[in-house]
């Protein structure tokens, strides 16, 4: 059977992923939450530095306020105005074992993977449970 705590996080994070700018504006936020089956959206710079995260809560509670006072600013707010700035990440040479410790430990539900800086894939409660009950897995050996 594998040891999930010697499976790096490389080896089951998501790489194809959906970002957004700082400086992209809340419509189209929106539009990315409504076409893809997503939960977290990325903000990254010109360089692909992770700078923020924007979770569908996050993107839900703004849609609502803005929807209450004022519609026009939905080409205004921007991604800085909505993510989260202070995220926790994790490097891709980590192992399944702390990212889930991670999140029991927080209530969040996603970890961007970071190297050197760099947005190189992101990591889900989904992607652990997907991981841990795949065929592969449940085989003895």
């Amino acid at each position: 059977m594998v040891k999930v705590n010697a499976v790096p996080i490389r080896e089951v994070m998501s790489r194809d992923l959906i970002v957004v700018q700082k400086d992209d504006k809340l419509r189209r936020i929106n539009e990315i939450f409504q076409a893809y089956n997503i939960h977290h959206l990325p903000v990254v710079d010109e360089l692909g530095n992770l700078c923020g995260i924007i979770s569908k809560a996050d993107q839900s509670r703004a849609d609502h306020l803005i929807g209450l006072y004022n519609q026009s600013l939905y080409d205004e707010v921007t991604s800085v105005d909505v993510m989260t700035k202070q995220v926790a990440t994790i490097g891709p040479d980590e192992t399944l074992d702390k990212a889930a410790g991670v999140f029991m430990s927080n209530v969040f539900h996603a970890l961007p993977v970071v190297d050197r800086g760099t947005l190189v894939g992101i990591i889900t409660t989904h992607d652990l449970l997907r991981f841990s009950f795949s065929d592969e897995l449940l085989l003895e050996d």
